[in-house]
């Protein structure tokens, strides 16, 4: 008989429920207190982009970030491409400061191949982010619903805590780190979500068919057997997902790289939230109403 790994074991799933509170205290405690690194789409602002057809000496990109930060004091300058690409970031510019900054960095880059300037109005950026959040709330709203229907209510809790577990660790990590949060970023948390629930109705799928074929035994332990049963196509998914989306990672630019980012940890999170965070969550509530 093939040994089965101990995922669930009183002891193991509570330190894990237990270590998992704490990372999503510790991140909320960055959040409310650093928050989030809003890329430009959602805090008003200018992006002045160029790109170049030689590298830019540190030398330059020091001159170009205080040139920047004459005209505002949080300016940021970023550069990709091994230096080809450079981005200065300033509060919200009126046509003559666009004027004014691109004329002065010019003189800095000499010949450049391309310029681009993105502007966002306070107006769009607050609808921006309000139009986000509405969207993750309607995802969550929308799965809870449907697990409700296809399963009991106890997993539909479950499974809506594991998403909200999913959620909360990824904006943690994005503001301990401070990885930029942009559009694309949104875009990779409604998709986490989508796998997350995935992942949690197939091993939910596992333990009912379990439960039909064993409905005297303990559950805790039926639990533990169904994911041990579907434990290789979780590792062979989440491989695959993970080298599939790692040249994105590694070459993909500044473009992708919000969200590439949450994808990838994304992923990992949402793997262990399914184990750790719905199937625990279900195993206590199990034990609390059988006693």
């Amino acid at each position: 008989m093939k040994r089965e790994i101990n995922f669930l074991g009183k002891n193991v799933r509570r330190f894990f429920l237990i270590m998992s509170l704490i990372f999503i205290i510790v991140g909320m405690v960055f959040f409310f207190t650093k928050g989030l690194n809003y890329s430009i789409d959602f805090q008003s602002g200018s992006v002045i982009y160029y790109k170049l057809s030689s590298p830019l000496s540190s030398d330059q990109i020091s001159k170009i970030r205080n040139i920047a930060k004459s005209l505002y004091d949080k300016a940021t300058v970023q550069t990709g491409s091994e230096g080809k690409e450079i981005w200065i970031r300033t509060k919200f510019l009126n046509e003559e400061d666009v004027k004014k900054l691109s004329s002065e960095i010019e003189k800095v880059l000499g010949k450049y191949e391309g310029r681009e300037l993105t502007t966002i109005e306070p107006t769009i950026s607050k609808e921006l982010r309000e139009k986000a959040i509405l969207a993750s709330i309607l995802a969550i709203i929308i799965m809870l619903v449907y697990i409700t229907i296809r399963f009991r209510f106890d997993f539909a809790i479950s499974a809506i805590v594991s998403e909200a577990f999913v959620l909360l660790a990824t904006i943690s990590l994005f503001s301990i780190f401070q990885w930029e949060v942009s559009p694309s970023f949104i875009a990779a948390i409604l998709t986490l979500l989508g796998y997350a629930i995935n992942d949690n109705i197939i091993i939910f799928d596992r333990i009912r068919e379990n439960m039909k074929q064993n409905p005297k035994e303990n559950f805790t332990t039926l639990a533990n057997k169904s994911i041990n049963q579907t434990l290789a196509r979780t590792i062979y998914t989440v491989l695959t997902t993970l080298l599939a989306i790692t040249p994105f990672l590694i070459w993909g630019g500044s473009v992708l790289r919000s969200f590439i980012i949450a994808l990838y940890f994304g992923i990992i999170i949402g793997t262990y939230s399914t184990i750790y965070i719905a199937t625990s969550l279900l195993c206590e509530w199990k034990d609390i109403h059988s006693s």
